[in-house]
């Protein structure tokens, strides 16, 4: 009696027995998946190492592992096994209707359906189940609370076409196995980022090396577009410099199948891709460009191309955007964030190799005009010398040949040929220490600006009658007198002064000409004002290149060089006014110097947006 009693106590404790051996096993088996998983960092491996060892828990023959991409905003189901047999992957965005995956990944929480077929979910699977109507379907999040400020990195999902085939168990296992599969898909791809990082540190290293190995600017731009070619495998690109008159973009180079044929041309200030991404110095990155109306289509009309997407990155050059590079167009899959740090990259090595080759062109372009200037200083001083003291020489030796001659016939005539000839000599002297101080003013290195422009007109207006030279110093000192400047800025406006007024003597035909010194506590103003003839400036300069005189550029080198602004004004009948404004703070004129000059830039066709 008391036996028979016993038997049911016993059945239960060998349940409670067979439960916690299975749990144990169950436990074991979690632990090896964990091992398992986490022993490799290529992802590919731990996919398929996932399918496998939950195969040893749960049923796998209807199995998927959805993982998601945060830079593309995308759910990429890389391996599906239907009925025992592999199915295509594919790739959905997360923004397009929700249905099941796409719900669980959001929420972060497991998902046990009993009969799917009674609910009004939709799954992302039912495309390929080929008649057979998903019934129990069990999906838990690839999440592990453990790993700080993470989100799910994606979906496993189990199904089965018969109802109710998974339990709460299934559930906690499968649960289970996310956990550790998260930790595990998170390590991997931190190894294939580093890794890929790591090979794009190398490409960008040759990409550095490449373009410093030359300073001609058309070999730097190919190069360029050869490095972006090869790294983002992109089927289009071009680079466009902006043009620091007024802020357009000229096209430079292309890249792609139909390079050649694009012919050049330019963006206007802010308007299109490209064109909104040197105004706002922030990259742009378009997945569809048929939704976007900033894309400019009359180009790929032109070329017959078609371009789906864009990457556009600002050219910046001491905070200052010198241009934009850009991509169309990715071969494989679309543009995300990893492509936009790259071409980032590579913008700012090419940046600093277009700066290079401009500074190698102005340094080839100063010393032609370097050397052209001292011919022409060699010209102007033969002339000047030829025209003034030496003429004056020469008349002191008809006089004193004349005055031999008047000691043999006529003595009286000796006392008037020497007044002569002691103006002759007054009048070579003067003329020759006006051209010693215009080359080189010494009261300019001892007493400063001020003095040194007063002595200068004085002496200029010895030689013109019919022009008044006039100075005006204005500033707050308490003697009245400028303060002393850094003496390259002294020097440079004076040589701005001089050139300006020997000019406006020789070509405006003013009755008045008159040099202002304006200082206060921030910057120095130099003005040089003439009522002379005046003449369209806007024309002038369109065809200065052509008129074989250095004059204006000059003025615009030697007031950059000091870092300060030249403005000029004229009007025909109306004079002209040449402005030169100088900070005082050397760390100012710094800063304004180191401002990209100008490239030579092609000519171009002008695209209007609309």
């Amino acid at each position: 009696m008391q036996a028979s009693q016993n038997l049911p106590q016993n059945d239960e404790n060998n349940q409670k027995y067979q439960d916690l051996s299975n749990e144990i096993s169950d436990i074991k088996i979690l632990y090896d998946v964990g091992v398992a998983i986490v022993s490799t960092l290529s992802l590919k491996d731990v996919i398929w190492t996932l399918y496998k060892e939950s195969s040893r828990l749960l049923d796998t023959s209807n199995f998927a592992v959805a993982l998601y991409d945060e830079q593309t905003d995308t759910l990429s189901f890389g391996l599906i096994l239907a009925q025992g047999k592999r199915i295509n992957p594919f790739v959905i965005r997360t923004s397009q209707k929700p249905k099941l995956t796409r719900h669980i990944l959001k929420t972060q929480t497991p998902l046990l359906l009993a009969d799917l077929s009674k609910t009004d979910y939709l799954t992302e699977l039912d495309s390929f189940q080929s008649g057979n109507a998903i019934r129990s379907f069990l999906a838990v999040p690839i999440f592990s609370p453990t790993l700080a400020n993470q989100t799910a990195q994606g979906v496993l999902l189990f199904w089965n076409y018969q109802p109710n085939v998974f339990t709460e168990h299934h559930l906690w296992l499968a649960s289970s196995i996310g956990v550790q599969a998260a930790i595990a898909i998170r390590n991997a791809r931190l190894y294939e980022a580093s890794q890929r990082r790591a090979k794009e540190m190398v490409a960008l290293n040759e990409v550095a090396r490449a373009l410093s190995e030359t300073l001609q600017l058309d070999e730097v731009l190919t190069r360029i577009m050869q490095h972006v070619d090869s790294l983002l495998n992109v089927e289009a690109g071009s680079l466009l410099l902006t043009d620091p008159a007024n802020g357009d973009l000229i096209f430079q180079i292309a890249l792609g199948d139909k390079a050649d044929e694009i012919k050049p041309f330019r963006v206007p200030k802010g308007q299109g891709v490209a064109g909104e991404v040197a105004l706002t110095g922030k990259p742009l990155l378009i997945t569809d460009t048929a939704k976007d109306k900033r894309h400019f289509k009359e180009l790929d009309e032109q070329v017959s191309f078609v371009t789906r997407n864009i990457l556009c990155v600002p050219l910046v050059l001491h905070e200052q955007i010198i241009g934009v590079l850009e991509v169309m167009n990715k071969r494989v899959g679309n543009f995300n964030k990893n492509d936009l740090t790259l071409l980032r990259d590579i913008a700012y090595y090419a940046a600093i190799a277009i700066e290079n080759a401009r500074l190698h062109q102005s340094v080839l372009a100063e010393r032609d005009r370097v050397i052209e200037a001292e011919e022409q200083a060699r010209k102007e001083l033969a002339r000047d010398l030829h025209d003034g003291p030496t003429q004056l020489i020469a008349g002191l030796m008809m006089s004193l040949d004349f005055c031999q001659h008047a000691l043999r016939k006529d003595p009286s005539l000796i006392p008037k040929e020497i007044t002569s000839m002691q103006e002759l000599a007054d009048r070579a002297s003067h003329q020759m220490r006006t051209l010693l101080f215009e080359l080189r003013p010494l009261v300019l290195e001892t007493s400063g600006l001020e003095p040194a422009v007063k002595v200068f007109l004085e002496r200029r207006q010895k030689d013109v009658k019919t022009t008044k030279l006039s100075l005006y110093v204005k500033t707050n000192n308490p003697d009245g007198e400028l303060s002393r400047q850094d003496t390259k800025v002294e020097r440079s406006l004076f040589a701005i002064v001089q050139e300006t007024v020997n000019n406006a003597l020789k070509h405006a035909q003013a009755e008045n000409i008159m040099v202002t010194l304006r200082e206060d506590e921030e910057a120095l103003c130099t003005i040089i004002a003439d009522d002379g003839r005046g003449f369209d400036v806007n024309k002038v300069l369109s065809s200065y290149d052509q008129r074989g005189s250095l004059g204006m550029i000059n003025l615009k080198e030697r007031t950059e060089v000091i870092g300060g602004t030249l403005t000029m004004e004229s009007q025909s009948g109306q004079g002209t006014k040449i402005t030169v404004l100088v900070p005082k703070e050397q760390e100012e004129r710094l800063k304004r110097r180191m401002v990209t000059g100008s490239l030579t830039l092609p000519k171009t066709k002008h695209f209007e947006f609309k």
